[in-house]
């Protein structure tokens, strides 16, 4: 039984569906989980080798790529979109208010910040002008944002409804700003030692989700997700949009290429979807179905 060495923030779908359906074992694979607390763990991680596999989203793989010097590249898509909103304390009616204090985030060169600086140009905000502080993962922002250290973030299921319900302003939705932003993707090195290892995980994932999408296994696609804390809404959500096959959607990564290009962020010029995805890992993976 071959060993992938996977970081996480929480487990997604496919993950999930792989492990209650037994589909690592038939395939395998014995996956190791590290729960991170940081995007940048990630990418260190991955850049030196401590790690075989990431999940985050696309733009991660360009930033930490830039950041490490590593060549990390996208091998699958596990969601379809990303749902995120932006969230104020009651007393910041609009994203100015907010925007005059210190904002929560994870990372400030990658990831889901892209999406809040483009509306913070839309509104006619200098980014320079922002004080952003390093929380971490969504819990530790939505940890944050209950207890004071914080006035506003970006959260997503079910954090910002659990916020919106205390009373915090949603500010703005990724689907005015960025209606394509993909949901998480695995990252690898493109020269990973453990291609096995990553080739059998993904061939898992495929089957598991494929599995999940038949109307006959719905019903337990669905209890495995809330099992894993994931609401109802979200489980329904994550059933009805399965990505087929895992394969990365072109309009997604197309958008975060340009989120990070419209943000003047390196590499200029912007890298090529083409090599920035790597289909190679999913066609192995295709053998083993």
């Amino acid at each position: 039984m071959t060993v992938l060495r996977l970081i996480q923030f929480v487990p997604p779908a496919p993950v999930v569906w792989a492990q209650a359906s037994g589909a690592f074992a038939r395939f395998g694979v014995t996956v190791e989980v590290t729960q991170t607390t940081s995007s940048d763990e990630i990418g260190i991680g991955l850049a030196e080798g401590r790690y075989d596999a990431g999940i985050g989203v696309a733009d991660n793989a360009i930033g930490w790529s830039v950041e490490r010097g590593t060549d990390l590249v996208i091998a699958a898509q596990l969601e379809r979109r990303m749902e995120m909103r932006f969230c104020a304390a009651p007393d910041l009616p609009t994203l100015a208010a907010a925007a005059a204090k210190p904002i929560a985030v994870d990372a400030t060169t990658n990831g889901f910040v892209l999406v809040l600086y483009r509306a913070l140009a839309r509104a006619g905000l200098e980014r320079e002008a922002c004080r952003f502080d390093m929380v971490g993962g969504v819990r530790h922002r939505f940890d944050a944002l209950m207890d004071g250290r914080a006035t506003s973030t970006i959260l997503v299921p079910p954090f910002d409804a659990m916020a919106e319900a205390k009373g915090y302003r949603v500010l703005w939705d990724v689907r005015e700003l960025a209606p394509e932003y993909p949901g998480v993707v695995v990252v690898v090195r493109r020269d990973v030692a453990a291609r096995d290892a990553v080739v059998r995980a993904l061939a898992a994932m495929v089957a598991a989700n494929g599995s999940a999408s038949l109307p006959a296994n719905r019903a337990a696609a669905h209890e495995a997700l809330v099992a894993a804390r994931y609401s109802d809404a979200a489980a329904a959500r994550l059933i009805a949009t399965a990505v087929e096959g895992l394969r990365p959607v072109p309009a997604g990564i197309a958008e975060s290429i340009a989120l990070r290009a419209e943000c003047g962020l390196p590499p200029t010029p912007p890298p090529d979807p083409d090599r920035l995805v790597d289909l190679s890992f999913l066609a192995e993976a295709a053998r083993f179905g």
